[in-house]
């Protein structure tokens, strides 16, 4: 009867220790995602103190990736660039190559798909919180499969809020040598093959174009098309009317930078 008492004994001894373990294990657990909850937040903090811009600097290298504050929301990552009207410019949109499905529903358009280094769409919430805050002004670049250059620029670009469909509030005033084919755009809605808001009583323009753009019954532009690489015309492919109609475009980018900047 002792020994099995002593046995007991041990036994709820080993039991004891080895909770005890497991709670010094826990304790250190809790401490180490308690660090990496302060470390989190510490960087969170630096990210804002260091987002002290809405936009990109005309000193910042073209082709860099910078950190901006967006009004209403956390900052972002943009990506900076130069084209034939300066610095300063954050780019929207890029394609140039096909390796990217831009034939996407409404959450991608709204929050942005692809990558800086590659093909992408940097997102209508962001397009809109951007264009609210301040007026920016758009630059809209083209290449053609001759690599001849082309370019549309309007000093006014304001994309509306998602209750409003995102839709193209404002173009301004038009300059550029690739026809004002955005003009017929304005005051459109956004769509996409799962969000239909044209002007289309038989279909949807975003299915029949195969893309997501501002739409109403017909097109005159469909920059986020499928890329096609001879060149071909073809109404889904990328291009703007007034510049060799339905001339599916070699590259696209497209760029917004605030109006009236004091550096």
């Amino acid at each position: 009867m002792m020994q099995t008492q002593g046995a007991q004994r041990e036994d709820l001894t080993a039991v004891v220790a080895e909770l005890k373990s497991q709670i010094f294990q826990l304790n250190d657990t809790v401490l180490h995602l308690e660090n990496l909850l302060w470390k989190r937040d510490e960087e969170e903090e630096k990210k804002k103190e260091k987002a002290t811009s809405s936009c990109c600097s005309v000193l910042d290298p073209v082709g860099s990736v910078q950190l901006i504050s967006v009004p209403g929301i956390e900052p972002r990552w943009v990506l900076c660039d130069a084209c034939g009207a300066g610095t300063g410019w954050i780019v929207i949109q890029h394609r140039f190559d096909g390796s990217l499905n831009f034939y996407r529903d409404w959450n991608a358009y709204r929050n942005g798909f692809g990558f800086y280094n590659g093909e992408f769409f940097i997102g209508l919430e962001l397009l809109h919180r951007l264009t609210k805050s301040r007026p920016f002004e758009l630059y809209v670049e083209l290449v053609d499969f001759n690599n001849h250059m082309f370019h549309a620029q309007y000093d006014s670009f304001l994309v509306g809020s998602e209750e409003e469909k995102y839709m193209l509030k404002s173009l301004g005033t038009y300059t550029g040598n690739a026809g004002d084919s955005l003009k017929y755009n304005l005051y459109d809605k956004f769509s996409t093959y799962d969000n239909d808001n044209d002007g289309w009583s038989r279909g949807n323009c975003a299915n029949y174009y195969a893309s997501g753009w501002w739409f109403n019954w017909d097109a005159n532009s469909n920059l986020n098309g499928r890329y096609f690489k001879s060149g071909e015309q073809n109404v889904k492919g990328i291009w703007l009317y007034t510049l060799k109609r339905y001339y599916s475009l070699k590259s696209v980018k497209m760029l917004i930078r605030p109006k009236y900047t004091l550096f």
